[in-house]
């Protein structure tokens, strides 16, 4: 269900957007500009509104935007007792009407990643061709938002927000560097023998994590949220001794509980990168979360009964 609404926000930005933000330049280094997505005039509007107007938001937003942050607030369990939020107010009520505008930036991002694909990938694109890309990044995301509930350290939609993001800009780079080709790119780094983020820089001058960041602050998202994505993959990030004194502490958890996620749920074509980066960070990761490796165990015993019920659901 999520996946079909996200599929449904996937859409161009306008001319009025464009006109606004205008096409993000390459970053520093790049080999090939990429035609980065401006932000929609629609979210600078929505922010610079009180904190009280709920009903110009509600006014804003399609049916599909409107409907899928009613699911997010109620699969992260943003609810009464016993209760469901069956009603957008009662959903933006459960966020927050800030945060809800800030989840509402992450998923157009992301919908917008999904159009640019759609774009460049023709009729039936990345909704098809794509799916299971975007299959395992809406799992991710789904457990680090159970993760970070489980933990109580981090809200969860951030972390909802982080799982989607991190790999978001992955798409746009497999479809616009051919030469040398992204694909090849992503082959070697899936072997493991060196951090994919390296593997990208080497070979096109820029990587996945920082395209995803520069998209978050350029879109205003939150920035520590920005600065985990574009650190997810650097395991330095996990030791204090190598972290930024100004470095959010935020970044650490969410860079952890991202590598937790990543454990739990392995997508076979990058099996073992995935593998090799847990050996380089996962000890790290749990510290940070202060788990054990029972505790870990216990908690992947919880996510998987939660996917079985969720399938049957």
């Amino acid at each position: 269900m999520t996946e079909t609404l996200l599929c449904a926000i996937a859409r161009p930005a306008s001319a009025a957007d464009e006109a606004a933000g205008g096409l993000l330049p390459a970053a520093a280094g790049s080999v090939q500009a990429l035609a980065l997505p401006a932000a929609p005039v629609l979210l600078s509007q929505l922010r610079s509104e009180s904190p009280a107007a709920l009903s110009r938001l509600a006014a804003a937003l399609d049916a599909p935007s409107c409907a899928l942050l009613m699911q997010c607030a109620i699969s992260l369990g943003l609810g009464p007792p016993g209760g469901r939020r069956s009603t957008f107010e009662a959903a933006v009520d459960a966020f927050g009407v800030r945060r809800a505008v800030d989840l509402f930036g992450t998923l157009a991002l992301v919908g917008q990643m999904r159009a640019l694909a759609l774009q460049r990938d023709g009729a039936g694109g990345p909704c098809a061709s794509w799916a299971g890309f975007w299959a395992h990044s809406l799992n991710r995301a789904r457990v680090l938002a159970w993760l970070a509930r489980r933990h109580g350290g981090e809200s969860a939609d951030l972390a909802l927000g982080f799982g989607l993001l991190c790999d978001s800009a992955v798409a746009l780079m497999m479809l616009e560097l051919q030469s040398p080709s992204y694909r090849v790119t992503l082959a070697e780094a899936n072997l493991g023998h060196r951090p994919v983020t390296e593997v990208e820089r080497s070979r096109h001058g820029i990587d996945h994590a920082e395209v995803a960041e520069r998209l978050a602050l350029h879109w205003g998202l939150d920035a520590g949220l920005a600065c985990a994505v574009g650190r997810h993959h650097d395991a330095r990030v996990l030791t204090p001794e190598t972290s930024a004194p100004e470095q959010p502490s935020r970044v650490r958890l969410l860079v952890a509980l991202g590598l937790v996620a990543d454990r739990m749920t392995v997508r076979p074509a990058a099996r073992h990168r995935q593998h090799v980066e847990w050996q380089r960070g996962g000890a790290m990761a749990l510290h940070v979360l202060g788990l054990s490796l029972q505790d870990y165990d216990d908690w992947l015993d919880e996510v998987s009964v939660q996917a079985t019920l969720g399938g049957r659901g």
